[in-house]
């Protein structure tokens, strides 16, 4: 069977790859996260994402590294926020 490929499957698979050279801890739980969901083959799990390239940066410090993880912080509050959210805001002079 023939997985799809997505755009969290291939940050995934590269921050898995980041990890092993980087040193991190193969046993903290978004490295753990990130693992099962590939085996799977499932969508990349977005906080474990997030987690995951926040301590790739902090342990390298390289910038790339910084811009991805706000990115995916990004897509992982725009999933969050309710679509309703705008709706509900007032509005001046209501």
């Amino acid at each position: 069977m023939n997985r799809l490929e997505s755009p969290t499957s291939e940050s995934r698979d590269r921050a898995l790859v980041l990890a092993g050279e980087l040193g991190l801890d193969t046993q903290a739980w978004y490295v753990r996260v990130l693992e099962e969901s590939r085996a799977a083959g499932e969508e990349a799990d977005l906080g474990a994402l997030v987690r995951t390239y926040w301590e790739l940066q902090r342990v390298s410090g390289r910038s790339d590294l910084r811009d991805e993880w706000r990115r995916l912080a990004d897509l992982l509050w725009s999933d969050a926020r309710p679509e309703s959210a705008e709706d509900s805001a007032p509005t001046n002079g209501s």
